[in-house]
């Protein structure tokens, strides 16, 4: 008997200060679908703690993991803990060979603890530096989004994007990104799907290109259950 959409769990996973609002203005018209909201995790202070955290919460079957951002960067993560039926990613990097130069010379310079989590909150307003907004309103729900986040997860999740160790790409996934993203270039990927114009907040830039994209590959995935 042929899968449906009934039998696919999709779990969308924000960037580092969004929530589900991040993906309100796309349609995925297949599978159930579950939003994330990140939480501090207590003692996770790695992205593969979190991770192994996150893996360990999920009960159903049939999952696809669909990230955007540091979302996407957990989402590849937890593929390596728990291998889904497929793994999306926007405006992400499938492995840290992706990485732009200063994310790498951040990262081995340990930056990210080179302030407290108050601190750390306070400067997340260089935001502006790769976020690339084109409207005043979607800047202005964005510093909404992560205002909601308390320090403790921001300052986690800044030290766990910049010490992520992954090397390598998984085997099969799904890459989507704005040619005008200022974080992730596609010369950096190995195939990504592009959607010319649009930055690092894509989802409300292009929402109806990326939800083409996406209910065509969850279909695609869906047909070979």
């Amino acid at each position: 008997m042929a899968a449906q959409s009934k039998d696919v769990n999709i779990y969308l996973f924000p960037g580092m200060g969004a929530d589900e609002r991040l993906f309100k203005p796309i349609s995925i018209d297949h599978g159930n679908l579950h939003y994330i909201r990140w939480k501090h995790v207590p003692g996770a202070r790695t992205m593969r703690d979190y991770a192994e955290h996150m893996c360990a919460s999920i009960t159903t079957e049939n999952n696809i993991y669909l990230g955007s951002s540091l979302g996407g960067m957990m989402a590849r993560e937890m593929a390596s803990v728990r291998k889904p039926l497929d793994l999306i990613l926007l405006s992400a990097p499938a492995s840290r060979k992706e990485f732009p130069p200063v994310l790498n010379l951040a990262g081995a310079l340990r930056m990210g603890r080179w302030f407290g989590p108050k601190t750390t909150f306070k400067l997340n307003r260089l935001a502006d530096t790769f976020m690339g907004f084109s409207d005043p309103d979607d800047r202005a729900l964005f510093y909404d989004m992560l205002t909601s986040y308390e320090p403790a997860f921001i300052h986690f999740a800044i030290n766990a994007i910049l010490e992520w160790e992954r090397p390598d790409r998984p085997e099969d996934y799904f890459q989507l990104i704005g040619t005008k993203d200022a974080l992730f270039k596609t010369k950096r990927m190995k195939a990504p799907a592009t959607i010319e114009g649009a930055g690092h907040f894509m989802t409300f830039e292009e929402p109806d290109q990326i939800s083409e994209y996406v209910n065509r590959r969850i279909l695609q995935t869906i047909e070979t259950l």
